[in-house]
């Protein structure tokens, strides 16, 4: 694994994770994943005699019109100082920091125990696990090579003329200023590598390991995190297509990650956050689970991840998990229109997949998650589909926190999830009839697939009921105190990122 540059900003001296022994997945091909968007929509520039070209005006024009339609939305009304609240979470966003962006997503009081910890160096093993799994973009960025949309479109990256197949060569982007020593970054950003937005990489790359984590709260988690992509449209650095290929990345990256480090990395964070989490619920009268701790504060609803800001894709206030899943599914698309002749197209979960939803279904195997993933996926159709191997028709938000059911053959007969109406009040991962989960050949599935073995961290459903083996589980202070003298996380918020942004 590589260190990403983005990280230079924690100041730590990188401890490699133990490597998991099972299975070893290799580094996905990121430049392959992406790759529909070369095909398709956009011809790179290969020299300085040869601009760019558009080759899907149709699709391109969408893209263009929504930066457009999302980047004046986050401009209305603001002061005098140019600024809205909106503007001022995109800020935030820009600054490329998980400590700044993925609290928010588990709601005002636990964003604020997670953020503490992570300042208070008691949570090393999480800022390990962000630091480590983030997907690279600079093959992806240097294979596109496409214009940002605040700059002249015509010019190319080797000074040559683009064939912008008729689109405006200029766009009315409203650029936000600075917040402070929050700056959005047109001088600096890397002039023509928009596809794929690094920013949105990095965002999803936390996103679904927070929210594979902490599968109660996956829905708002991943809203958080498409946020956190949109954000760069409303400032007017990225396009929608961009956004979407940020998330394939991500994903592609969590899936190995999760496979290759779960015993060695992604459990013990688990452990370490849920547990921590505990200790200040607990030591704050929230109760003595984070289960309670959710219910108490009414972190799935109101008393969460909220988010008002509305535009032509997200059209309703993000509230509590149903609102949640549907604005995330609805940027999972950004309303580009499907391809009728590709609707229906099969869908296989790519290896690596299932791993992610390990905490949230502990009891489950990896072909039981398969079709968790299967039963919660976007149809075919959509851009970028084709080259992603099913990363881009993940739903995580669906997948992470549904209510499953079980027959007698431990086969996977129905999946609710927290939109659905039936489903919507269910308050985390559920399985129904868990007691059939090893039956028949499911078990086979997770040696079949390499899977590393170890104990869950998190939410265990049986029946319906579940049981959080680690909830009650205090913080240990002398590990504490270890892990705080070798993983040190300073906060330098002036590094610059450019060739990651």
């Amino acid at each position: 694994m590589t260190l990403p540059l983005a990280f230079a900003a924690f100041g730590v001296l990188a401890v490699v994770p133990q490597t998991a022994r099972a299975d070893q997945m290799p580094n996905p091909d990121f430049v392959a994943l992406l790759s529909d968007y070369e095909k398709d929509y956009w011809q790179a520039p290969k020299n300085a005699k040869q601009g760019g070209k558009v080759l899907d005006a149709a699709t391109m024009r969408r893209d263009d019109e929504l930066v457009l339609a999302i980047n004046h939305r986050g401009a209305e009304g603001a002061g005098k100082d140019g600024l809205t609240p909106q503007r001022k979470r995109a800020l935030v966003d820009a600054d490329l920091y998980p400590r700044e962006t993925m609290p928010d997503a588990l709601g005002p009081v636990l964003g604020t125990y997670m953020r503490e910890g992570i300042d208070r160096h008691q949570l090393g093993r999480v800022v390990d696990l962000f630091r480590f799994n983030v997907a690279p973009t600079y093959q992806t960025k240097r294979a596109a090579m496409h214009p940002r949309p605040y700059l002249d479109r015509s010019i190319s990256t080797f000074d040559g003329t683009n064939d912008l197949a008729g689109l405006p060569a200029k766009l009315d982007i409203r650029q936000s200023p600075s917040w402070g020593d929050h700056i959005p970054g047109y001088s600096t950003l890397q002039k023509n590598s928009s596809y794929p937005s690094g920013h949105t990489t990095g965002a999803y790359s936390w996103g679904v390991a927070l929210a594979g984590m902490i599968p109660e709260l996956a829905p708002q988690i991943m809203a958080r995190a498409s946020e956190a992509g949109n954000n760069r449209i409303l400032l007017g650095v990225h396009y929608p297509l961009d956004i979407m290929g940020g998330r394939i990345g991500a994903s592609a990256q969590n899936g190995q990650y999760w496979h290759n480090e779960f015993a060695s990395s992604v459990r013990p964070a688990a452990e370490q956050l849920r547990a921590y989490l505990t200790a200040r619920c607990k030591a704050d009268g929230h109760g003595d689970t984070l289960a309670a701790c959710i219910a108490d504060l009414k972190a799935g609803a109101a008393g969460g991840y909220t988010n008002g800001f509305l535009d032509p894709v997200a059209t309703e206030p993000v509230k509590d998990r149903a609102s949640a899943v549907r604005v995330y599914t609805a940027r999972m698309t950004y309303g580009f229109p499907q391809d009728k002749a590709e609707k229906g197209r099969p869908f296989t979960a790519p290896k690596g997949a299932a791993d992610v939803l390990r905490l949230a279904y502990p009891q489950l195997h990896v072909d039981q998650r398969n079709a968790i993933l299967k039963a919660t996926a976007l149809d075919s159709g959509y851009p970028l589909w084709k080259s992603s191997e099913g990363w881009q028709r993940i739903n995580w938000a669906k997948a992470l926190c549904a209510r499953v059911t079980l027959d007698a053959n431990g086969d996977v007969v129905k999946v609710e999830t927290a939109d659905d109406a039936r489903g919507a009040t269910f308050d985390g991962p559920v399985v129904v009839n868990a007691q059939y989960a090893d039956r028949g050949g499911h078990p086979a599935s997770d040696t079949a697939a390499g899977e590393n073995d170890a104990p869950s961290a998190g939410p265990v459903a049986v029946a319906g009921v579940r049981r959080r083996a680690f909830d009650g589980v205090a913080v240990g202070v002398c590990a504490v105190l270890a892990v705080a003298a070798t993983l040190r996380v300073r906060d330098r918020r002036r590094v610059r990122r450019g060739v990651q942004s």
